[in-house]
């Protein structure tokens, strides 16, 4: 009976520590952990089915599987956190960007033998 659920929960710690190699690669991007993540979920929606039918964790499911899964949550989270906030910062820079060329247009990018632009907008 708990053979599933032992194959559930080892498919569950390889995304979880193949995530925590996309996520440690500094030139990974976060859509590339997307895939990983949902991956998990569904293991999570299957593991959680099994659970509401009665099955429980056995102590060694929970040291083999569940502890390492664990830990290796607690080292990623913070760090996708981290790129999750530089990449909102990220947007917010670009849409600004984009705000001030939509506005000025080509005087913003433009060379001024003045030093400078005239602002014609009224």
């Amino acid at each position: 009976m708990n053979a599933p659920l032992d194959s559930l929960l080892n498919d569950f710690l390889i995304y979880t520590l193949s995530l925590e190699k996309r996520v440690l690669d500094q030139y990974s991007e976060p859509e590339e952990w997307l895939e990983l993540l949902s991956k998990r979920q569904e293991l999570i929606d299957h593991i959680s089915e099994l659970l509401e039918q009665g099955v429980s964790f056995t102590d060694t499911q929970k040291r083999v599987y569940l502890q390492p899964a664990y830990e290796t949550d607690k080292k990623i989270s913070p760090l996708m956190d981290i790129r999750k906030r530089d990449l909102e910062s990220d947007m917010v820079n670009m849409k600004k960007t984009q705000a001030v060329n939509q506005q000025y247009g080509e005087y913003g990018s433009s060379y001024s033998a003045y030093g400078a632009f005239f602002d014609k907008k009224k």
